[in-house]
């Protein structure tokens, strides 16, 4: 019985990669999470630090009256997404949040939880193409799943194929990337890092007045009209990288 649940699980990861719409995707990630023993989840996109941004929720199996009391709310006290994208990988509530980690505020959402009988589940946030961030709570366990190592890393494992598939499926950008020529790529680079023009032209060894004229082609083709939208349009396309990384490796 156990190979079995393990061979319908990762057939249901294959599933869920081909998944064809958003109807189908939700359908295949829950049987997907059936095999090892799960059948509630509900999901947050997109999920930035401030939860007053995003968060449009789908409740999959959690009882109506916590999902009208997230919406109504709750959502601005909730502590699990935050603690997601601090975590590398999936973590339990509330066993693996440290004494004095909460808000009085995050305490009373997950003390409330327990009303909804939502008090321990497994969370991950989730990260995929054009630099999208979700999360994904389950619980709703079957009595003598153990939430061990194992466990853990199939939830994770489940969770972060199906979110990379549904924000292909939701296409953020459905127009083509724009193509920018190599200059123009390392000008926007060192846009992104905050760069002056008089800096950036230092860097390429090309005139000021040559970095303003780059500029104005970075802006026609992404379609912006400021540094500011050049270089967040930038990273979401996948065209730049955020911070500064070594050029060999470590």
């Amino acid at each position: 019985m156990a190979q079995d649940a393990t061979r319908d699980f990762w057939d249901g990861l294959e599933r869920i990669n081909r998944a064809g719409d958003i109807h189908a995707l939700r359908r295949e990630l829950m049987a997907a999470l059936a095999a090892i023993g799960f059948h509630a989840a509900y999901f947050l996109a997109p999920v930035v630090a401030d939860p007053r941004i995003g968060r449009v929720l789908t409740n999959i199996g959690f009882p109506d009256e916590w999902a009208e009391f997230y919406r109504a709310g709750g959502y601005l006290d909730d502590p699990l997404p935050l603690i997601g994208l601090t975590r590398q990988s999936a973590f339990r509530w509330p066993e693996d949040i440290a004494p004095g980690e909460l808000t009085p505020a995050q305490q009373a959402y997950l003390d409330r939880l327990e009303e909804f009988g939502m008090g321990r589940g497994i969370a991950v946030a989730t990260f995929g193409p054009f630099s999208r961030c979700g999360f994904v709570a389950i619980d709703r366990s079957e009595p003598d799943v153990v939430f061990t190592p194992d466990i853990r890393l199939k939830v994770e494992t489940c969770a972060r194929v199906s979110f990379r598939r549904y924000v292909r499926l939701a296409q953020p950008f459905a127009e083509l990337r724009p193509q920018l020529s190599p200059r123009e790529t390392e000008v926007l680079q060192l846009v992104s890092e905050g760069k002056s023009n008089a800096v950036i032209a230092q860097a390429l060894g090309i005139t000021a007045s040559s970095v303003d004229v780059y500029l104005q082609r970075l802006f026609a083709k992404m379609q912006v009209s400021d540094r500011t939208s050049a270089a967040v349009r930038g990273l979401a396309l996948g065209l730049v990288v955020s911070g500064e990384y070594p050029r060999t490796p470590r």
